[in-house]
C-alpha cells in the first residue's frame, strides 16, 4: 500500500469495488446452489467490473506518474528521479567544497518506462524558477530494449508472398516466400551541458530539480525530433516519420477525426494494428475543437478522461512535427528503441575556468539506436 494519499485513495477504491464484486458473485452462486430464484445481477456486476477496470487504469496512470511501478508495470519499490539519484550519490555527498574534482553518476536509461530515469523526473517542485515537466514523450509509444553494441544489424522483411491455400490430403503443400535484407541501425549520442554556481551545487533540492527539468528534458526534446524526423545522415538517427508510407484514403469532406479513423483502416488493410498517434499541438487542438452539426464537441465521444486518446489510440502531441504533420502506427512491433548504456550525469569544477569562478559544469548524455523493423507498420499525412 502506498504512502502517497492520492495513490492510497485510488487503491482503497479499487479494493472496495473488488470486495463488492466478490460479495455479489458469491451471493449469486449461493442462490443458484440453493435453488432460489436468481436476481438479475448481470447489469450491476457488469457496471462494477467496468468501474473496476477504469479505476485500475487510473491507479496505474497515477503510479507511473509518481515513478512507483516497475518497467513491466508490476508493483515495486519507490523509484528515484535522475536528480535525486545524483544528489544522493556518494560522489555528490562526500565531495569537498573548494577542491578540484570530477565525478559521474550512472542513471537508468532515459526511457518512459516507470523504472527508468526518463519517467521518474516527476518529483515535488524544489526550484521555483522552473516548472516540472509533465508532458509524455514519443519514446513512451515504442517497445524498448538495451544493447552493448555500437550498431545493430537487423534482418528487415523486404517481400512476402503468402501462398497458403486449402490443401487436399497427400497433395503437395504450397510454398510461401519471405525475403529479408540486413539493415544497420547505428547507436547515436545525445548530450549537452550547463554551467551552474557553487551555491546551486550546494543546494541538493535545487540541483536535483535542475537536472530533472533542464538537462534530462533537454535530451528528451531532441530525442523526440530524432525518433520522428532523423534523416540518418551523420550523427542522426533514422526517424520513423522519415520513412513511413503516406496516407492514401482521403475523402472529400473528411474532418480530422474522419481522417485518423481512415488511417487506422489503412494500417489494418496492411495487416497492422495501430497503437499510437503522434501529431502537432495545433492539430490536436483542431481535433478537440471539432463540433457536430448541433454545436456539441465531438471529442467527448472519441476521447477519454484518463489520458488523451483518439479512436482508442494514445496521443502524443509534439513540436517535433509541424502543423499538418502526423504519424500513426504500430509503435510496439514496427520499431524499437535500444539504449546503448545507462544514461549518465557527469559533474566537474575543473572545466575551463570553473574553479576560479566558483562554478560547476554538469553534463548529461544518452546513447540509443532506433530499429525500424517494418515501415509498413506506420502511416503519415499525405504529401502536400
Amino acid at each position: 500500500m502506498s504512502d502517497n494519499p492520492e495513490v492510497k485513495a485510488i487503491q482503497d477504491a479499487v479494493k472496495d469495488i473488488e470486495t463488492s464484486i466478490l460479495a455479489k458473485t458469491e451471493k449469486r452462486m449461493n442462490e443458484i446452489r440453493d435453488g432460489i430464484k436468481v436476481k438479475d445481477y448481470d447489469a450491476e456486476l457488469k457496471g462494477l467490473e467496468t468501474e473496476h477496470a477504469e479505476m485500475k487504469s487510473v491507479l496505474q496512470d497515477v503510479q507511473v506518474k509518481l515513478g512507483r511501478l516497475g518497467g513491466a508495470g508490476d508493483g515495486g519499490g519507490e523509484q528515484k528521479s535522475a536528480g535525486r539519484t545524483f544528489t544522493e550519490s556518494k560522489s555528490y555527498t562526500e565531495r569537498e567544497r573548494g577542491t578540484r574534482t570530477s565525478f559521474g553518476v550512472e542513471l537508468k536509461a532515459l526511457s518512459s518506462a516507470a523504472a527508468s530515469a526518463g519517467n521518474l523526473i516527476r518529483q515535488p517542485q524544489r526550484l521555483g524558477l522552473y516548472e516540472q515537466p509533465t508532458e509524455p514523450h514519443i519514446r513512451d509509444l515504442f517497445s524498448q530494449g538495451t544493447t552493448q553494441s555500437t550498431s545493430l544489424i537487423v534482418p528487415v522483411r523486404k517481400t512476402l508472398t503468402n501462398a497458403a491455400a486449402m490443401t487436399a490430403e497427400l497433395a503437395a503443400k504450397p510454398e510461401s516466400d519471405m525475403t529479408f535484407e540486413d539493415k544497420t541501425f547505428p547507436v547515436r549520442k545525445i548530450a549537452h551541458y550547463v554551467k551552474i554556481s557553487d551555491e546551486l551545487m550546494e543546494d541538493a533540492p535545487g540541483i536535483r530539480s535542475y537536472i530533472d527539468t533542464q538537462l534530462l528534458e533537454g535530451l528528451r526534446d531532441v530525442e523526440d525530433v530524432q525518433l520522428m524526423k532523423g534523416n540518418g545522415v551523420g550523427q542522426n538517427l533514422t526517424g520513423v516519420y522519415t520513412v513511413a508510407p503516406a496516407y492514401t484514403r482521403a475523402q472529400a469532406g473528411d474532418k480530422k477525426t474522419d481522417m485518423f479513423r481512415r488511417a487506422m483502416t489503412q494500417l489494418r488493410l496492411a495487416k497492422h494494428m495501430p497503437t499510437g498517434l503522434v501529431l502537432n499541438p495545433e492539430d490536436r487542438e483542431a481535433v478537440e475543437l471539432e463540433k457536430g452539426t448541433d454545436g456539441h464537441y465531438i471529442w467527448v465521444n472519441v476521447g477519454t478522461a484518463t489520458e488523451p486518446r483518439l479512436w482508442g489510440l494514445p496521443i502524443r502531441d509534439t513540436l517535433a512535427l509541424a502543423a499538418g504533420e502526423w504519424l500513426m502506427g504500430n509503435f510496439r512491433r514496427g520499431a524499437q528503441i535500444f539504449d546503448r548504456q545507462e544514461a549518465r550525469i557527469d559533474a566537474t569544477n575543473t572545466d575551463q575556468d570553473d574553479f576560479v569562478k566558483n562554478r560547476w559544469t554538469i553534463l548529461a548524455e544518452e546513447r540509443l539506436a532506433l530499429v525500424i523493423y517494418d515501415t509498413s507498420a506506420f502511416v503519415k499525412n499525405a504529401a502536400g
